[in-house]
């Protein structure tokens, strides 16, 4: 959902802190991280000086019109005035230090736009750190049928992100969706190759032999846990069918290892088999499925896949690849043969602790994820009056209007886990799966709660028996919750 805030001041320096400050109330609705903050806020500020002190004639009276947009993937800001011209490209290749280029460092984007008769505005936007819950959801299907083998080694090199390949890779995604890619980061060249020197993500790319960049697949790192998702796979039209993906993902793979991770996981779009079947074929063991969390935006050209106006489902499957065959939890009596094997599928056993009915202390938040417009309350331990912090959580999500919310949690920690999982049932969840090694290496069961009439439950497609089954059993508890049975 998007959002417009407008101010307009006279070009007096009074008013900059005025406008400083909406700006930066601005940028925490948008839910910009705090350090960012700061350089959005540094930047507007001296576009705004900038216009109250240059853009008119000395002793000239002129407005300065500042539009800010709230944007599900960051915020823009634009400082519009009809006073001098002003020759922009000159001006950025130029050798002056300072001023309009000081500004682009703050920001992911900078522009300038000569609107004639209307005047002048610059523009700048800041996206949203990255959301392992907003990744792309687009199908990379063209794994179903590669072979590896058919992959050519003379004409075409799988290798690692170099600089210098960021604006190839943007290029790439805009000739595959042109500007619907749901995400948007990868529209900024810049951030490309900075998320890839902070090791944020991994980019593998597939290049010809004369240097160009045919296809693009990636890691995307976990924020507190060291796991990283699997995505953002793209492959030139002209290049499609020869075995270039799944020569990408073998090698996302390999680099998955060489990083030390824990897993990886992948999040395959349930209107068709296809990225399903390709999970599968590669290791990855069935964990979740995780109903609406696909915007209803998302639509497929494949004759073949399921249309649907509502918000669509993933099936999430997982990869462990630190040798670890065993995990400590505590297995609810609710759910504990399904749970059993999930972590079969994944290739662990369950080494089964104790939950105790002792009162610990209460470690229950909320977590917003504004791509997908879900909410996720996580319940990492609870004591008394627990209750009362979950639906106080609830609650707060409510009013955000999520549409769906999910409900993580702690396999490892949470004592008392019957009675959270009986409480979350009462209120409507039913469930979705397990995740593996989040939030500090921990394992969650997730459970999930419809909040829009816009969900698709039942125009799902599973390629795999368990996930028939998986499906099923989450339709039989929605109709239970809507029918108002009770569940032993």
């Amino acid at each position: 959902m998007e959002h417009n805030i407008t101010l307009t001041i006279p070009n007096d320096p009074r008013y900059t802190p005025l406008a400083e400050k909406m700006i930066e109330e601005a940028a925490r609705l948008a839910e910009i991280e705090e350090n960012d903050i700061a350089d959005i806020v540094q930047a507007a500020r001296e576009l705004v000086d900038n216009a109250i002190h240059h853009a008119y004639p000395r002793g000239m009276q002129g407005p300065i019109d500042l539009d800010i947009q709230l944007k599900p993937h960051g915020i823009q800001i634009s400082v519009h005035d009809m006073g001098l011209p002003f020759d922009f490209d000159r001006y950025m290749a130029s050798e002056r230090e300072g001023g309009l280029k000081r500004i682009e460092s703050y920001v992911d984007e900078l522009r300038f736009s000569n609107l004639g008769q209307k005047g002048k505005s610059f523009t700048i936007f800041k996206s949203h750190p990255l959301n392992f819950e907003g990744v792309d959801y687009r199908p990379y299907s063209d794994l179903a049928d590669e072979s590896p083998a058919s992959l050519k080694p003379a004409s075409i090199q799988v290798r690692d992100f170099r600089e210098g390949d960021e604006e190839a890779i943007s290029r790439l995604i805009y000739n595959n969706y042109t500007y619907s890619y749901y995400k948007s980061l990868f529209y900024y060249p810049k951030k490309i190759r900075e998320r890839n020197e902070k090791g944020e993500i991994a980019s593998i790319v597939a290049e010809t032999r004369e240097g160009k960049i045919v296809g693009h697949f990636a890691l995307v790192k976990v924020t507190d846990a060291n796991i990283a998702e699997i995505g953002v796979a793209v492959v030139d039209p002209d290049y499609k069918g020869m075995g270039i993906m799944n020569a990408m993902l073998d090698r996302v793979q390999q680099k998955a290892k060489e990083m030390k991770l824990d897993a990886i996981f992948g999040e395959a779009l349930m209107m068709h088999p296809f990225s399903q079947r390709a999970n599968l074929r590669h290791g990855f063991g069935e964990s979740a499925l995780l109903l609406g969390i696909v915007p209803n935006s998302v639509s497929l050209t494949d004759p073949n896949a399921v249309q649907t106006d509502k918000r669509a489902a993933v099936l999430v499957g997982y990869k462990i690849l630190n040798g670890v065959q065993e995990r400590a939890i505590r297995l609810p009596s609710h759910y504990e043969a399904l749970i059993r094997r999930i972590y079969a599928n994944v290739g662990l056993e369950i080494r089964q602790t104790i939950s105790s009915p002792e009162v610990g202390e209460n470690r229950i938040g909320y977590e917003l994820s504004p791509y997908t417009q879900s909410g996720t309350i996580v319940i990492d331990n609870v004591g008394e009056a627990f209750h009362h912090g979950i639906h106080q959580n609830l609650h707060r999500l409510y009013k955000k209007h999520v549409d769906m919310i999910y409900a993580d949690i702690n396999l490892m920690q949470c004592h008392r886990i019957d009675e959270v999982i009986g409480l979350l049932r009462e209120e409507g969840f039913v469930f979705s799966g397990v995740l593996f090694y989040r939030r500090g290496q921990e394992d969650y069961l997730r459970l999930q709660l419809p909040n829009s009439d816009q969900i698709e439950t039942r125009e799902i497609v599973c390629h795999s028996d368990f996930c028939h089954e998986l499906h099923r059993i989450i339709l039989e508890e929605l109709n239970e919750e809507a029918s108002g049975d009770s569940v032993a």
